[in-house]
């Protein structure tokens, strides 16, 4: 059998004909461990079967609540997943649509759409979280085991007043906010859109109970990485980012000590990747979280007081 565009090193016939897969179809590769297979579906690979157990149990609890994710197919043994070359692979009907760029158009309402979605997904969540058997995470734990000591071993520092506001807002406000089942990794990446409706939900392998203020700010953080240095990109951003507290307010009002979080969340958001980053050997990705976070500490306070003020 011949497989185009295919890795030597990777038996790809094997693995997909486990599945019931047996006609030769081109191979493109999505990201390190993810693959189109022909025009239907989708091969992953994954090191860690927990998380993947997690990610395949949300989605079938999430598909009976008529929520659009991908859809695991089973082996011809009733498996969920294949495992070869010290990974889990497993196979995902695609689904159509395409990453939506809030950047492009009329900011505001993208945002607007964006923030829809992450209530929307919020709602269905809530529904199914005493039957997901998810984690039950602590940001301030993990502040304190991980993330500080990382961080001084990689001798990461920040400006005056960064860890010390974390420790204060983990201490005093952290524990008030509302928890529930998250995504945990929610960008736009992660969301799929076809003729502008949204079409499917990404990737749940991080999901855990947390406060649901993070899915939120991570979606708006992860659009201004890229953009914050840009006064024209950033004046966007804020368009953006203001139509996801709105729209996700409509659908799934947010209560005043989550907006008064959103700040504390946006910079913990950057020293966690600082310190992820510090562990995983990157240091110039690191430096940069460094100085995002440093930029938030000085600027993100007055950003979203200024779009609070204009809900």
């Amino acid at each position: 059998m011949a497989y185009k565009n295919e890795k030597m090193d990777t038996d790809y016939a094997n693995i997909l004909s486990r599945f019931g897969i047996c006609e030769p179809l081109n191979i493109a590769q999505i990201y390190e461990s993810a693959w189109n297979i022909g025009d239907n579906y989708v091969l992953k690979a994954n090191k860690n079967h927990v998380e993947l157990d997690k990610s395949i149990r949300l989605t079938h609890l999430l598909l009976s609540e008529a929520v659009p994710v991908i859809e695991y197919i089973n082996t011809t043994d009733g498996e969920p997943y294949v495992f070869s070359d010290n990974k889990y692979w497993c196979l995902m009907k695609r689904i159509k649509g395409t990453v939506f760029d809030p950047f492009i158009g009329e900011p505001k309402q993208n945002g607007i759409i964006l923030g829809k979605a992450v209530a929307k997904l919020h709602i269905a969540l809530i529904n199914i979280e005493n039957e997901a058997d998810a984690h039950e995470a602590d940001f301030h734990n993990e502040l304190t085991s991980w993330i500080i000591p990382e961080l001084e071993k990689g001798g990461t520092s920040f400006v005056n007043g960064v860890i010390d506001s974390l420790h204060t807002f983990f201490e005093r406000d952290y524990k008030a906010l509302p928890r529930q089942l998250i995504h945990r990794d929610i960008h736009t990446s992660n969301l799929l859109f076809e003729n502008g409706v949204l079409s499917g939900y990404l990737d749940f392998d991080m999901s855990q109970r947390n406060v649901r203020i993070w899915d939120v700010v991570y979606l708006g953080c992860s659009q201004l990485v890229e953009n914050y240095q840009d006064e024209a990109r950033l004046k966007i951003w804020r368009e953006i980012f203001h139509g996801i507290l709105q729209g996700y307010n409509e659908l799934s009002p947010l209560n005043e000590n989550e907006i008064v979080a959103i700040p504390a969340m946006f910079i913990f958001d950057e020293v966690l990747f600082a310190s992820f980053y510090t562990k995983t050997g990157q240091p110039e990705t690191a430096k940069s979280c460094m100085e995002m976070a440093n930029w938030l500490y000085e600027n993100i306070y007055s950003i979203v007081k200024d779009l609070m003020n204009n809900e």
